[in-house]
């Protein structure tokens, strides 16, 4: 999958509100965490009958990551805009849609807190 097919399934996702969908899309884990963030996004989003009216991908970022613009609109009429950062994972490209991942066990999270000396 390419990223811009990665935005027509988040649209998707959103229109059928399948957390499963979103899940696949985002490239995370199916855990309570990603089920209930989906949740919140279909809750905000889903099932409003989006059709895209543009997308513009760019790899920005290298090869692997880049950035994707949507442009939607729902069935009243309502416009959605909304930038994704897309990243390539084993050849199949995902949007970051998920902000609440838990930091992986053994492993400290990243801080920009000076040590204190």
């Amino acid at each position: 999958m390419g990223a811009r097919e990665a935005v027509v399934a988040y649209v998707d996702a959103l229109n059928s509100r399948s957390v499963a969908g979103l899940i696949d899309v985002g490239g995370v884990k199916d855990e309570k965490w990603s089920r209930q963030e989906a949740e919140r996004i279909l809750a905000d989003r889903g099932g409003r009958g989006w059709k895209i009216k543009n997308v513009q991908v760019e790899q920005d970022m290298g090869p692997d990551t880049g950035s994707a613009r949507l442009t939607a609109e729902d069935k009243t009429g309502k416009a959605m805009r909304d930038t994704f950062t897309v990243t390539r994972k084993d050849g199949t490209w995902h949007l970051v849609v998920f902000t609440q991942q838990p930091a992986e066990p053994d492993k400290d999270p990243a801080s920009t807190d000076k040590p204190s000396s």
